[in-house]
């Protein structure tokens, strides 16, 4: 009995669900995909940390990279940059802008008797002059120790320009102040 009566709910569920079906139409507007304005893009003013006397013949550049500022000295192709890092070892550094020019790596004796002393802020400036004039090419290249920041002032070019301007790189390297 009990069956029985399932059994004719059932039927009488699945009969009443047979009506016919009508079917609705809406209207929905169409979608607008949301577009967004194009983030414009402030260049931030050039932070260097640093100022300096720039000889008027050298034009300033955005630092690229690990540069934090470029410089393009009129009339040559020297590359003369400035980068900032948290370690600074002479020997090593010297030893690879060697091998950059295609000079044999020297000894740390070798190397600190080649250094010339400057100052920028009242900081000791390790200097030196590379050159191999069997490639033409040269480097020039500050490390400054400042307060656990090593800053790299490096010219790369040819010999007879980096000679050139010599004087003018350790002027600029000698007015750093930091700020």
């Amino acid at each position: 009995m009990k069956m029985r009566l399932i059994g004719a709910g059932l039927l009488i569920g699945l009969g009443g669900g047979c009506g016919e079906e009508q079917v609705q139409t809406y209207e929905v507007p169409k979608q607008v995909p949301l577009v967004r304005e194009p983030v414009k893009l402030v260049e931030a003013p050039l932070r260097l940390g640093f100022e300096a006397d720039v000889p008027a013949s050298w034009k300033e550049l955005p630092g690229q990279g690990m540069r934090v500022v470029s410089y393009q000295i009129e009339g040559t192709e020297i590359d003369f940059y400035a980068i900032k890092l948290g370690m600074g070892d002479l020997t090593s550094n010297v030893n690879r802008w060697r091998g950059q020019i295609g000079l044999a790596e020297a000894s740390a004796e070798a190397i600190a008797a080649r250094v010339k002393p400057l100052t920028a802020s009242g900081v000791p400036v390790a200097y030196v002059e590379l050159y191999n004039p069997d490639v033409d090419k040269g480097i020039l290249a500050a490390i400054i120790d400042e307060a656990s920041t090593y800053w790299y002032f490096t010219a790369k070019g040819s010999v007879s320009e980096l000679r050139a301007h010599s004087a003018d790189i350790q002027r600029f390297i000698n007015s750093i102040r930091f700020k």
